[in-house]
């Protein structure tokens, strides 16, 4: 069985079953606020595509999920030696417009991704969020 470690704790993982599990952030003002900007990271097992790919299918669920959703703009970018795709898009939720950013990378079998939502007044700090992250990003080795 595959040992999955963070910080607090450790556990086996059953045999048959594959990691997608989800960080998310949220800044400390968040507590008090109705809206503000999150963060999540994911992790899921890569499939036979290319990183493109597998992104670019990813991104179509979720525009069939999330009403509105609209996909801005995208292009490849790397992570170190590693292809990567990003994404920007706006929606509307709960009657309020949002902006969303994506990253995604493949690292061995896994797909990372980093999806970043604020309002879309506040799309210019979310996108400092985000390459604040990706400038930080150190994938371990296997």
């Amino acid at each position: 069985m595959a040992i999955y470690e963070v910080d607090e704790f450790s556990f086996e993982v059953p045999d048959g079953y594959v990691d997608r599990s989800t960080n998310l952030f949220f800044p400390r003002e968040a507590m008090t606020q109705v809206r503000t900007q999150n963060l999540v990271i994911t992790r899921e097992p890569r499939t036979e595509e290319t990183v493109l790919q597998q992104a670019s299918k990813i991104l179509k669920v979720f525009s069939t999920k999330v009403p509105g959703l609209k996909i801005i703009g995208q292009r490849d970018r790397a992570l170190g030696a590693l292809p990567g795709r990003e994404a920007r898009a706006h929606a509307t939720q709960q009657g309020h417009p949002i902006y969303q950013r994506y990253y995604f990378v493949g690292h061995y079998g896994t797909l990372i991704s980093v999806i970043a939502t604020s309002s879309r007044a506040q799309s210019v700090q979310c996108d400092a969020v985000v390459e604040r992250l990706l400038a930080s990003l150190r994938l371990k080795k296997l």
